[in-house]
């Protein structure tokens, strides 16, 4: 295994001949450990997320909503009085949103406000509502419905700031080195992420950007075959990510309240789910988007992982250890949701074949080899996401 990266960080990125890069430790890691916290190359709520009212800072996907607004629109107004105001995340920030004054999109803060436009967003703001940018966006809703996972904006957003850079060609090179597979692997995953009619919706999709976007420097991602492969780059190593001021405000009642408070706040939350289960239901609570990581891409799966990818209340990845890890141990996360992880091998393995083009040989999936290939009733959600 050939070493990438030998800085003294707690791990180091390496090189194995099978399995590509891997994240390994250089140190002892307890449970609950940090291992690194990571601003992403890239990022971008989703489309339908957006559109659907989820208040997200345009760049860095921090609530915009306050506990109460968040709460009123998730219940559909079933509940407007709401406990404990004071320990809500945003109280006071709110005096800090500024708008693009072209587009009018909400940033939570002037850092993000002139980060984005520096690095992507001036190619990118659309204050005409007839752009081709806002039909590619409609295009990309047509072809890719709730629960979203891929979205054509961050794309977009990749090559703005390719085109923007200082160094392009060292802003392409970063893009390649996310991943490398085969020109079939590539139109596998595209066909994943798009249907039976990929092969006309990729072609509508790259016009659609060509027609949306001054394009020079990032030129080799929309011919045909780079057009494709980006659209595997962004299927495999788009990492999602979820906020929610709901949930950032019942972790500070939770540090904060007393015994006889609790009491209220646990009735509270338990009338509020059901609520907004009924609105919206419990798969639909947080601001979604997904990100593109530099370090996090070099993190392979394991069914048994002993790292685990967390957001606090923005786009930064934190990867924590999840179970004791010595140094030598590779660092592995999950690419399956951790309630998935007890369906049977064969489901597993069908999944990560299916969406990440790899055979698992995890310790688990080994463990388990003699297991019947068979699905059990448990298991056909997850196959049915998988398609």
């Amino acid at each position: 295994m050939a070493e990438m990266d030998t800085d003294d960080k707690g791990y180091t990125i390496t090189y194995d001949p099978v399995k590509g890069k891997c994240l390994v430790a250089t140190k002892h890691f307890k449970v609950d450990d940090l291992i690194f916290e990571e601003e992403p190359f890239v990022s971008c709520q989703f489309s339908w997320n957006s559109l659907y009212g989820y208040r997200a800072c345009n760049h860095c996907l921090c609530p915009l909503e306050t506990t109460s607004e968040n709460i009123v629109r998730l219940t559909n107004a079933a509940i407007t009085e709401v406990p404990f105001e004071e320990y809500c995340p945003i109280k006071d920030k709110t005096q800090n949103y500024l708008q693009c004054e072209s587009c009018k999109v909400w940033y939570c803060s002037s850092t993000c406000l002139e980060t984005a436009y520096n690095r992507y967003h001036q190619l990118l703001c659309r204050p005409d509502s007839n752009d081709p940018l806002h039909y590619l966006e409609e295009l990309w809703r047509t072809m890719h419905y709730p629960p979203e996972s891929h979205n054509i904006m961050l794309l977009c957003r990749l090559l703005a700031t390719i085109e923007l850079s200082a160094s392009p060609q060292q802003a392409n090179q970063t893009v390649s080195n996310f991943c490398h597979r085969t020109e079939n692997e590539n139109e596998h995953l595209a066909h994943k992420m798009l249907g039976e009619k990929f092969v006309e919706q990729i072609e509508q999709l790259r016009f659609g950007v060509l027609k949306s976007m001054p394009v020079r420097e990032s030129s080799q991602w929309l011919t045909p075959t780079g057009f494709k492969s980006l659209l595997a780059l962004v299927g495999t190593n788009g990492q999602g990510v979820g906020t929610s001021v709901f949930h950032q405000w019942a972790n500070n009642c939770k540090k904060h309240l007393s015994p006889d408070q609790m009491e209220l706040f646990e009735q509270f939350i338990d009338s509020a789910y059901d609520a907004m289960e009924q609105v919206v239901g419990v798969d639909f609570l947080d601001n979604e988007g997904s990100a593109l990581f530099q370090n996090h891409s070099s993190i392979n799966h394991s069914c048994f992982p002993n790292a685990a990818s967390v957001f606090d209340g923005n786009h930064v990845l934190r990867l924590v250890a999840i179970r004791k890890i010595e140094p030598g141990d590779e660092i592995n996360i999950s690419y399956i949701a951790p309630c998935e992880l007890d369906h049977s091998r064969h489901t597993r393995q069908k999944y990560l074949q299916e969406n990440y083009v790899f055979t698992c040989r995890c310790i688990k999936c080994e463990e388990q080899i003699n297991d019947p290939d068979i699905t059990s009733d448990d298991d056909s959600e997850m196959e049915d996401d998988s398609t």
